[in-house]
């Protein structure tokens, strides 16, 4: 299907566009393949839907096709179980977690739509006086009545219940005075003892916490976990075992019976309905013979009254009400807060030897001066600090195996 040109502008303009239509400057394009967004406002209409005799359902044009996607790296590992993962014996990581940041910004916001009210102007009446000669008077004729002698009901029919007893006779029968049953008789179970080696817990690898202190860690929420290997342990222990198991067996009771007599319901109570006639009587009663009437008269007057004529009738009118705006505060994000989990070398995993190491590197690159002595103090982490900075290594107060590698030296 193809859509002429003159009707798109023609539709456009009826909802509400038609100032685009309107000149433009001289540097107006008629055509922008940035204009990803579809904006028509500055530009006139024509060819602002793709290239030059495109029309609304034909395939897009080479300006009109979008960019190939670029593909993402995968994300690193969010979650201190994605960590735990992938890690080996005598490796430490810290979960670093990064509120986001923000920042509060005024904006104007729309409270109201811009809008039409219909207010409706009221008809205008003129007094005229007309002189009345004669007017219609209703009388009313009132109703015929004679009495009458009826027969009318006094008392209704009706019924009565009259009450039949019960009868009820003795007899004799033979029941069940105690069931038959099985008596339960137990034999007890034997037992023996038995000497093994047991074994208490099994050789595996758990996550100990790195130590927490001031001076290497962003905030409340890091931590640092390393993961190490505890051997197995064993125990003798004599335990009491079950030889042969407690058994129960039973022996049969059998039922008692004995004669009793007992007075059963042999014909139940009920009730019978007995009928009573109606009692009549005759009594004079008024019956309308001709209903009321009304009869309607022309009777003679002479005087003048007023009669409202409508001049002009109600008419509406349409009234412009303007939008309304409130200007507000709200929360503009400015860095995104983010969770993720980097390998570090801590009291767990790392040796004074290769911290000396460390700190040697460090000095030599120009970022330390203090002593080496194999203590990760503070000093030394404002050292590591200086240079992820310098190195544009990501810099969250803790000493990264990145960081280590860096300095050219093993974190093993």
């Amino acid at each position: 299907m193809r859509i002429p040109l003159n009707v798109l502008n023609a539709t456009l303009l009826a909802v509400g566009f038609g100032s685009l239509a309107s000149p433009v400057v001289a540097e107006t394009r008629y055509y922008d393949p940035s204009n990803v967004g579809g904006n028509t406002t500055g530009y006139e209409l024509y060819k602002t839907i793709g290239c030059p005799g495109r029309q609304l359902l034909d395939p897009p044009c080479k300006e009109d096709a979008l960019p190939a996607a670029v593909a993402k790296p995968a994300p690193a590992a969010t979650t201190k179980e994605q960590c735990m993962a992938s890690a080996k014996p005598g490796e430490c990581y810290v979960l670093i977690v990064k509120e986001p940041v923000y920042r509060t910004e005024s904006v104007k916001k729309l409270v109201k739509e811009a809008s039409e009210r219909v207010e409706i102007v009221p008809p205008v009446f003129k007094a005229e006086k007309v002189r009345v000669t004669s007017e219609e008077v209703q009388e009313v004729v009132p109703a015929v009545y004679e009495t009458v002698k009826e027969r009318i009901v006094v008392k209704p029919a009706t019924t009565r219940l009259e009450y039949v007893p019960a009868v009820f006779e003795d007899v004799e029968e033979r029941v069940m005075v105690k069931p038959a049953s099985k008596k339960a008789i137990e034999v007890p179970a034997v037992y023996e003892d038995v000497t093994e080696k047991k074994l208490v817990r099994a050789a595996y690898t758990t996550w100990k916490p790195g130590t927490a202190t001031s001076i290497q860690r962003v905030n409340e929420k890091g931590e640092i976990f390393c993961l190490v290997e505890v051997p197995a342990e064993y125990q003798t222990v004599t335990n009491r075992v079950l030889k042969t198991p407690a058994t129960t067996r039973y022996e049969e009771v059998p039922a008692e019976y004995g004669t009793v007599k007992r007075t059963v319901l042999k014909t139940p109570e009920t009730t019978r309905s007995v009928e009573v006639p109606a009692e009549y009587a005759e009594r004079d009663v008024a019956k309308m013979v001709k209903p009321a009437t009304t009869v309607t008269k022309v009777v003679p007057v002479d005087y003048e009254r007023e009669v409202m004529t409508q001049v002009q009738p109600a008419t509406e009118k349409r009234v412009a009400v303007p939008a309304e705006y409130e200007t507000v505060d709200q929360q503009v994000l400015v860095s995104p807060g983010k969770q993720y989990c980097t390998q570090v070398l801590c009291d767990v995993n790392a040796t004074e030897a290769k911290i000396t190491e460390i700190q040697k590197a460090l000095q030599t690159a120009g970022f330390y001066s203090g002593p080496i002595d194999g203590n990760l103090g503070a000093d030394t982490m404002a050292a590591v600090a200086a240079f992820q900075t310098a190195k544009g290594l990501a810099s969250d107060g803790y000493l990264t195996v990145e960081t280590v590698t860096a300095l050219g030296i093993s974190p093993q």
